[in-house]
């Protein structure tokens, strides 16, 4: 019995101890990790609107070329240029998806995505974040939606995008996802 008392007492001390270990990196961290978080941001903001940048520099040059907007409960950043971008957030086929989408001054041009973060299949569905397949997107409008098709040889119309071949899924919950927030948060921008 003695010897149960013991084990039970030293599992309890180790959790305590190690808990205690956790709560103080997390504290001692924390305000590094929201610095980061916040530079990932303004960077991903940056590339969204093709604005050139030094990284010793990504703070002056956001204050310096990017307003953000807060219209009906919403921020909207708009650049020097007239360009209005807007993060999204939504569900892809496996996981979260959030990005950050860019707008000509039409409001129905895409200029950019940038993907911040997904959850999707490496490989297939994680393609969504590859430059490569989101500057299919660039030029692309929102008329009256973003329509993801299957690859073919035909030249695609000017709202369409070919899907990722083997994540037909993600596609479609891509395609989704960014018509529903390009629809909630043009409605919120030009009211």
């Amino acid at each position: 019995m003695k010897e149960q008392l013991k084990m039970i007492f030293f599992t309890i001390i180790l959790g305590l101890v190690s808990s205690g270990i956790l709560v103080g990196m997390d504290a001692y961290t924390r305000d590094k990790i929201n610095v980061n978080e916040e530079l990932a941001f303004k960077k991903s903001v940056l590339q969204a609107f093709e604005i050139e940048y030094e990284a010793s520099e990504i703070i002056d040059v956001f204050g310096d070329q990017i307003k953000r907007i807060e219209k009906n409960g919403y921020d909207f950043y708009e650049s020097n240029s007239g360009a209005v971008g807007f993060e999204f957030e939504g569900s892809g086929l496996w996981g979260p998806i959030a990005g950050f989408l860019t707008l000509e001054e039409d409001l129905i041009t895409i200029q950019d995505i940038q993907i911040m973060e997904q959850s999707e299949t490496p490989g297939l569905g994680g393609i969504i974040a590859e430059a490569d397949y989101l500057a299919k997107y660039k030029g692309k409008v929102f008329d009256p939606d973003i329509v993801v098709v299957k690859a073919n040889d035909e030249e695609n119309a000017n709202n369409e995008v070919d899907a990722i071949t083997g994540a037909t899924g993600t596609s479609r919950a891509f395609e989704t996802l960014l018509n529903a927030e390009y629809d909630i948060k043009k409605e919120a921008l030009v009211n």
